[in-house]
């Protein structure tokens, strides 16, 4: 019989089970947890598993989450709703995609929160120039390899390295369209401002024996003169993804652009 957190929600209907309290995961017990959401036979334990990953604090099992929205417990779906909403992490695409096709209303109801909570998360306001600025970053012009038609992968690329850049003191980005002419003007008034330009490139994935890869890697040039520092490349792996999936190619670009301004960070005291 459970007892507790669970005990309660189920006598109130499972689908409150979401409101009830998960403790923290130490980051050791990810994959654990990521195991359990998975493929564990009770629906309580899946629930908890989601809940736990969403007080988590890592990008990393967005995915995972993603993947609850099609558990058969409604539970379990809703519990994944509100992890991710937790986590402002991402997710809002696998969410908008299940919006659609969700049968139970309470669990609707969860993603709809969910979503409304991350529409300012997830696509943050870019960080601008300031007194305080010491990096400059222009974003060129994703090179798109994935096969897709549209913009999508661009925007997803340049929101995701807005969204590392605000999170780094001293870090802005220029605006999209922004002039040779405009640039030099505003960057000869901040005489130690560091100014570089990013060309991005996403590969096409790679889908080979359940497994999904995404190779992101970014260009490193002087800004606004374009001259080539270096390469800084990204390759995120996640399995059980036999086949297409989008949604999942989706955060995994996000996160591996993320990662790329993470990683410029660590190495732009280096170019000249």
């Amino acid at each position: 019989m459970p007892s507790g957190c669970f005990a309660r929600a189920i006598a109130r209907g499972l689908a409150l089970a979401v409101l009830c309290v998960a403790p923290a995961l130490r980051a050791d017990k990810l994959d654990d947890a990521m195991q359990r959401l998975r493929t564990n036979d009770d629906f309580r334990v899946r629930t908890q598993a989601a809940l736990a990953l969403g007080a988590s604090n890592n990008k990393r099992v967005v995915v995972a989450l993603c993947r609850g929205l099609d558990d058969k417990s409604s539970a379990v779906r809703a519990a994944s709703a509100a992890a991710l909403s937790k986590l402002k992490q991402g997710g809002k695409d696998c969410l908008e995609r299940h919006l659609g096709s969700e049968k139970s209303a309470s669990v609707k109801a969860s993603i709809t929160k969910a979503l409304a909570s991350l529409e300012s998360s997830d696509r943050p306001s870019e960080p601008r120039l300031t007194t305080d600025t010491k990096v400059y970053i222009a974003i060129g012009k994703t090179t798109d390899k994935t096969g897709r038609n549209g913009k999508k992968v661009h925007e997803l690329v340049r929101a995701a390295m807005a969204k590392a850049a605000a999170q780094m003191n001293g870090y802005a980005i220029a605006p999209d369209g922004e002039t040779t002419a405009e640039a030099k003007k505003l960057i000869a008034t901040h005489k130690k401002l560091k100014a570089v330009y990013l060309s991005p490139k996403v590969k096409e994935p790679e889908y080979d024996g359940g497994k999904l890869t995404v190779r992101v890697e970014v260009a490193i040039f002087t800004y606004p003169g374009k001259a080539l520092k270096g390469m800084i490349p990204v390759k995120l792996t996640q399995q059980d993804v036999p086949s297409k999936d989008e949604t999942t190619e989706n955060e995994l670009i996000k996160m591996a652009a993320e990662r790329l301004v993470e990683k410029l960070a660590q190495n732009v005291d280096r170019i000249d």
